[in-house]
């Protein structure tokens, strides 16, 4: 695995800005795929302060936000799923 591209990251911030700016129209779906994209970037910054010798608080912090952010993009493909069509319903 190697380091999160910077391409990468600044594409998973301007979908959040692009969210941000819709508001709660903003649908359930759109938001489970990026809170995905955003759980999978913040997983590989995890990985990657594990092997390159970060502290153990760093690295568990990382871990943690990551482990957050799929948690929130799985309750969002629920509420989806669900036909819960804005975060509003």
């Amino acid at each position: 695995m190697t380091a999160v591209p910077a391409a990468q990251v600044s594409a998973v911030l301007a979908w959040a800005a692009r969210l941000a700016a819709a508001g709660p129209a903003a649908g359930t779906a759109e938001t489970a795929a990026y809170l995905t994209a955003k759980a999978a970037v913040l997983e590989r910054i995890a990985a990657g302060r594990a092997r390159g010798g970060w502290s153990p608080e760093d690295v568990t912090a990382a871990a943690e936000t990551a482990a957050r952010a799929r948690e929130a993009a799985g309750t969002a493909a629920l509420a989806a799923g669900a036909g819960i069509t804005t975060l509003e319903d």
